[in-house]
């Protein structure tokens, strides 16, 4: 059966408590905002012209290259083309699902967390093929409903998780993605990511890189698509979202993420997520139960 076109989604949350996939092709599709997700992106890019943004590093990609985003990162695609269809299969998964698919011995998380990860793997012709095939039979089981429906979901998971591993370990050998990355910028994201808990300014960073403040700002903006103030907010509330998911008391979490009171962390959450940080608790809650 032919696989279905997807109209493209604006929402950015999970209504499954295991994955979603959707296949796209777009010829007009407006700017995508930088942007993360609670769960894991898996991104195979079919067609288009198309860079892709990922914690300030761009990737020129290519078709058959594999996007891997995990929770923490800010991400977005640039499409520099509008005329070439920009036609791409998307995998949402579930964290938690991806762990219980692990082994003591196979962590299917590894190409999303470890820290010798890379965000875009590149494979030769056979593994694209492969790896191709491996997501058409996820999107081919939206309309399956035959015998073991609820066995092959979880294998066709688990054969296309070690596939990108087996390819994340090939990529150490051979590097072979169009990359291109600002040493200084990747230095100033490693800062603030390293001192989220802290409150971290402009005259701080300028400061700690010996900088102008305004080169600062204009190589941030640069080489990540956004401010370097809505950059530190950002990845404050993703931190603080993923403290919240642990379940430590909302009262504690604005703290040690570096707001400086509630009501500053109140209103930034609310801005960035149109919930409340109780809120998105309880939303959080219910989808697991």
């Amino acid at each position: 059966m032919k696989n279905r076109i997807h109209p493209y989604l604006t929402r950015q949350y999970m209504l499954s408590n295991d994955f979603e996939i959707y296949h796209y092709i777009d010829k007009a599709l407006d700017k995508v905002n930088l942007h993360h997700h609670d769960f894991y992106e898996c991104y195979l890019f079919i067609s288009g012209d198309v860079t892709y943004l990922i914690e300030g590093k761009t990737y020129v990609l290519r078709p058959g290259d594999v996007v891997l985003v995990n929770s923490t990162e800010l991400h977005q695609a640039i499409i520099n083309n509008k005329q070439i269809p920009y036609e791409r299969i998307v995998l949402w998964i579930d964290k938690s699902f991806l762990s219980r698919l692990s082994t003591e011995t196979t962590d299917l998380t590894k190409c999303f967390e470890y820290p010798e990860k890379e965000n875009v793997l590149r494979a030769d012709l056979e593994m694209q093929q492969t790896i191709k095939s491996m997501f058409k039979k996820l999107l081919a089981l939206e309309d399956y409903t035959g015998i073991g429906r609820e066995l092959l979901y979880k294998a066709y998971m688990i054969d296309l998780m070690v596939h990108l591993n087996i390819l994340l370990d090939r990529s150490k050998i051979k590097p072979n993605v169009d990359l291109k990355n600002s040493n200084l910028i990747s230095q100033v994201i490693h800062y603030i990511n390293n001192h989220l808990e802290e409150e971290i300014s402009i005259e701080t960073l300028s400061e700690q890189f010996y900088l102008s403040k305004f080169h600062l700002i204009r190589e941030f903006k640069k080489h990540t698509g956004t401010t370097i103030h809505k950059y530190i907010i950002q990845k404050k509330l993703i931190q603080a979202k993923e403290q919240i998911l642990k379940g430590l008391p909302i009262n504690i979490v604005y703290i040690q993420c570096g707001f400086g009171d509630y009501s500053n962390f109140f209103r930034a959450f609310k801005n960035e997520y149109g919930v409340t940080p109780k809120q998105f608790y309880d939303m959080m809650l219910k989808s697991t139960l």
